[in-house]
């Protein structure tokens, strides 16, 4: 697949300093993942290339662990943290920084039912 380079898309850079209304600068530059997926990066492959070499290599990473009984953690969209557990279920923790240690404060998804539980059958 041969992709854009991005110089044709007419990119422009925007340092990013906290200012009113830089919501304006971000919609301006902003676009859509179906725009950029076809640009062709340094190392020759495109945007969605990367992007699936990443996914692939992060589902490798949740089933060597889940072989070994390891639980992985994993952040909503909102810095919650959360275990994908090797049964496919799913806890919503809180980590204490100083031990490191997880407490589980609720279960989330039943065995088999969480996010990532689609991997635990391949």
């Amino acid at each position: 697949m041969q992709g854009k380079p991005a110089s044709q898309f007419g990119i422009k850079f925007v340092p990013l300093q906290p200012k009113v209304g830089i919501n304006e600068d971000f919609e301006e530059i902003m676009c859509t993942y179906k725009e950029i997926e076809t640009i062709e990066l340094p190392n020759g492959k495109t945007v969605k290339e990367v992007n699936e070499a990443v996914r692939r290599e992060v589902e490798k990473i949740y089933q060597e662990a889940w072989k070994q009984g390891v639980s992985v953690p994993f952040f909503d969209n909102e810095g919650n943290i959360y275990l994908a557990n090797p049964d496919g279920s799913e806890d919503h923790v809180s980590l204490d920084r100083k031990t490191r240690t997880y407490r589980v404060l609720r279960r989330t998804a039943q065995p088999g039912k969480g996010r990532y539980s689609h991997l635990i059958a391949r």
